[in-house]
């Protein structure tokens, strides 16, 4: 059996006769290290990125959407029915003490024709209901 030594004298002589095959092997494990040092990198600054958005929207916000319904056995889902309406939005504003915002909005699909051809576009409509900030500041 080789001691350390040895082993070392033998391991530097075969680097020394392959002096191109162990260059391409130092730069094959220098940019296979630095690819996942990269893909690591934008992975994470992509999921901050993103918590920060979600961090942004505020950690006390509700949807409220107006539920589907079933028409002869066929479920009509989210956009079925019109059951919600600017009233309700207003009347949570009033009623509900710790609602800041109610941005009430309609989505919906109409066809655009225009020189014979025709397309689906969408169009949202959105006018806000405001009183105050944000983030409320609760009482301690």
């Amino acid at each position: 059996m080789l001691n350390f030594g040895e082993l070392l004298r033998v391991a530097v002589r075969a680097l020394a006769r392959n002096k191109m095959r162990s260059v391409l092997t130092m730069l094959g494990i220098i940019i296979g290290v630095g690819a996942v040092i990269c893909s690591v990198a934008v992975g994470e600054g992509a999921s901050n990125q993103v918590q920060e958005q979600i961090r942004s929207i505020g950690d006390n916000m509700i949807w409220i959407e107006a539920g589907g319904r079933n028409v002869n056995g066929l479920r009509t889902g989210a956009r079925g029915t019109k059951s919600l309406t600017l009233g309700d939005a207003k009347a949570i504003v009033q009623q509900v003490p710790l609602v800041f915002n109610v941005s009430p909005h309609v989505d919906t699909g109409v066809q655009v024709v225009y020189g014979g051809a025709g397309r689906i576009a969408g169009i949202s409509v959105r006018p806000a209901l405001e009183r105050g900030p944000r983030k409320p500041v609760f009482p301690e």
